[in-house]
């Protein structure tokens, strides 16, 4: 019989941490070729503030914080997918209680998100508002660290704006501090103002980077906990019930 969700493309399994390796092994590859032309050295000899190093630094801790979630929720989604699989290639019976599902006389489900949700939903409630509210508050456990995320991104927009004050602000302090106007003058005016405004373009300049970099992972983090929910909500509305000869 022709069932239309195994006609399906599923994803391979840890398609998200493979993508965010892909993006780090990208990244790392332009870290190379930037320090092999001398144009990391140059923007870090640059900046007087030492802020592209803070927002580099930034950048190193995020990452390590969008490996972790991408790897938990990695692993959420490869679990849900198998038993999305056996719900839906096996029509045997599914037994649900506080402690395990089980499907047939198999072994008990995994642990993991969409399992515990399960057990939730119809070990206690079945009304539709109080389901929605359990998956919401789920989600919200996963949710919660990516929107810490987007919150460190923006903070580290802020950082490279202040290093763009700071620029700023060296370039006019070396106009102020002149008390007359000659050549020679002029050429140390124009030094120090390069100086600033170099300061000012390149913290600006790695703070867009890195936000951009991060923002990459933390929206894929984001289209993950989408997929996890819409197969949580799949198998709590259709297959699940179909199996417990539960009837809407």
């Amino acid at each position: 019989m022709f069932n239309p969700y195994e006609f399906r493309l599923s994803p391979p399994p840890h398609l998200l941490l493979l993508v965010w390796w892909t993006l780090t092994a990208l990244v790392a590859f332009g870290v190379l070729v930037s320090v092999d032309l001398g144009l990391l050295q140059e923007m870090l000899g640059a900046d007087r503030s030492q802020i592209c190093l803070v927002v580099m630094a930034m950048y190193l801790i995020g990452l390590g914080h969008t490996y972790l979630r991408t790897r938990l929720l990695s692993r959420e989604l490869e679990a849900a997918e198998a038993l999305m699989q056996a719900l839906t290639t096996t029509s045997t019976p599914v037994t649900l209680n506080a402690e395990s599902l089980r499907i047939g006389e198999g072994a008990p489900a995994a642990p993991g998100f969409m399992s515990n949700f399960l057990r939730e939903h119809f070990g206690r409630t079945r009304d539709e508002d109080a389901s929605a509210e359990l998956l919401e508050a789920y989600a919200s456990r996963l949710r919660g660290t990516t929107e810490f995320g987007w919150f460190f991104i923006d903070l580290m927009l802020k950082v490279g704006f202040l290093g763009t004050l700071v620029g700023f602000i060296l370039m006019l302090s070396s106009v102020a501090d002149t008390g007359s106007l000659d050549a020679n003058t002029m050429q140390k005016i124009l030094r120090q103002m390069s100086v600033g405004m170099s300061t000012a373009l390149y913290t600006t300049l790695a703070s867009l980077v890195g936000g951009i970099l991060l923002s990459i992972p933390y929206y894929l983090h984001d289209r993950g906990m989408e997929r996890l929910l819409d197969l949580c909500i799949r198998a709590r509305d259709v297959l699940v019930p179909a199996r417990l000869g539960i009837r809407g």
